[in-house]
């Protein structure tokens, strides 16, 4: 059985390790997925960065392409577990994406909505989603300018989201205490329930502890056989599914990924910051105490000025190169640069411009990236959209590797760099993960210089 997880941003990988990380989706691309022998395997869409219209166009595009190769190849549908992959915040098209792999891949007998991610503390009980602790709509991911909401109890928020396509007595909600009865056997009545489910239901799924998700992976996976189920979830169902956990890669393991020059010299690295979330901000602070990181700010409202004017090619070009000289400046004084955005936000007239906008900033990230890319021995890259359109347009790669966990929720990945041989470790840090000095921790594993 093969779990193919459509994931909105590249961090939903942050709970397994050892699989294909897909950022194209042509056909010997998903051809080379299907057949990697890990039986997970990840096409990064980075939807949560575009409208609804785009993202359900662009979903579309992925999942005709892969039933191309699906039908071309002889595949047994059968044989496949699908999977939309959201925000544990409740950030994303957490309605329309479901839909339309539906659309395409279905009909399926139910939809499940599994947004806990337990490692980070994103639990839902009774229903309603928490943050460590705190209902979801009380926390700073609640008042995101273009997914926020005002309850975390799912069933309403899924209402809302769908603009009554679905009716509210339609959506269903699997509780703490059927799971703790649930067995997978013809008789226990929770087990029943859920193989009676029909006509793509909606099905709130809480999550207290892996023993919970562990429960109701083993009764889907029994049922696979007999039932089409569709799932969107945040990162603890997938590692729960497919029975793939955190792997015992330790910190020297990661430290000797980081690149040598010809003289076999560690060599310094990048860091990039876009997430714009507080705990981002306190993460970046932090960092930039150590004299060893040197801060580059890429002003947000000037680039703004210059992507608004009629002809910005060329002064937006003045401008990335002036970024470019000043990391590399800072490489050769044997320091380690960290490029950021100002952490002002700005406002926009409506969430097309402000889509636009937010694509085109981490493009231009993106591009510096790759300018640098070989002269670097490792990069971390903070914040969802950053990080996948550095990956797909920095080092133009169709796929990447995907080691583990550095720490917990925090992917490395290995990224062939192209002309050379070998691989430098790229390191996705999502934007609301960590404590304070996680970011300091992460960086300061990768840039120990003590290595045997």
């Amino acid at each position: 059985m093969k779990i193919i997880v459509f994931d909105d941003d590249p961090t939903g990988s942050q709970t397994v390790h050892d699989c294909l990380l897909l950022l194209k989706w042509d056909y010997q691309t998903l051809l080379k997925g299907l057949r990697s022998p890990s039986k997970l395997l990840f096409i990064l869409c980075n939807t949560r960065s575009l409208s609804e219209d785009e993202a359900s166009k662009k979903l579309n595009e992925i999942c005709n392409s892969l039933m191309n190769v699906i039908k071309s190849e002889n595949f047994s549908l059968n044989n496949f577990i699908f999977v939309s992959r959201g925000d544990s915040t409740l950030r994303g098209h957490n309605f329309l994406e479901p839909q339309v792999i539906n659309k395409n891949f279905g009909p399926f007998d139910a939809t499940f909505h599994i947004p806990a991610f337990i490692e980070g503390g994103r639990l839902t009980i009774n229903g309603r989603h928490f943050v460590n602790d705190i209902p979801a709509h009380k926390t700073i991911f609640a008042k995101d300018k273009i997914f926020g909401y005002e309850t975390n109890n799912l069933k309403d928020l899924l209402y809302k989201k769908s603009e009554s396509k679905i009716k509210l007595d339609d959506i269903k909600n699997i509780n703490l205490s059927d799971l703790n009865i649930l067995e997978s056997n013809s008789k226990n009545q929770i087990f029943l329930k859920i193989k009676n489910f029909s006509n793509n239901i909606q099905i709130i799924v809480d999550v207290g502890n892996y023993l919970h998700l562990n429960k109701f992976c083993f009764a889907i996976n029994k049922l696979q056989t007999e039932k089409k189920f569709l799932f969107r979830t945040a990162a603890s169902f997938i590692s729960a599914i497919s029975r793939i956990g955190e792997n015992s890669k330790n910190n020297i393991y990661y430290s000797k990924l980081r690149r040598k020059d010809e003289n076999q010299k560690y060599m310094r690295g990048l860091i990039v910051v876009g997430s714009y979330v507080d705990i981002s901000t306190i993460q970046l602070n932090n960092l930039l105490k150590s004299p060893s990181f040197k801060p580059i700010e890429i002003n947000v409202e000037e680039f703004r000025k210059l992507f608004n004017l009629r002809d910005k090619e060329e002064v937006i070009i003045i401008l990335k190169n002036k970024l470019i000289y000043q990391v590399r400046e800072l490489l050769e004084q044997n320091f380690t640069p960290v490029i950021f955005t100002s952490r002002k936000l700005i406002s926009f007239k409506d969430k097309c411009e402000e889509f636009k906008f937010s694509n085109a900033l981490a493009l231009f990230m993106a591009q510096i990236i790759n300018e640098v890319k070989h002269e670097i021995g490792y990069l971390v890259s903070k914040g969802g959209i950053t990080s996948n359109t550095i990956l797909s347009e920095g080092f133009n790669v169709d796929s990447v590797y995907l080691e583990g966990q550095i720490i917990t929720g925090i992917s490395v990945l290995n990224v062939i760099l192209p002309k050379i041989k070998g691989f430098i470790p790229v390191i996705t840090f999502p934007g609301n993960i960590g404590a304070p000095d996680t970011l300091y921790e992460v960086v300061n594993i990768l840039e120990n210089q003590e290595i045997a």
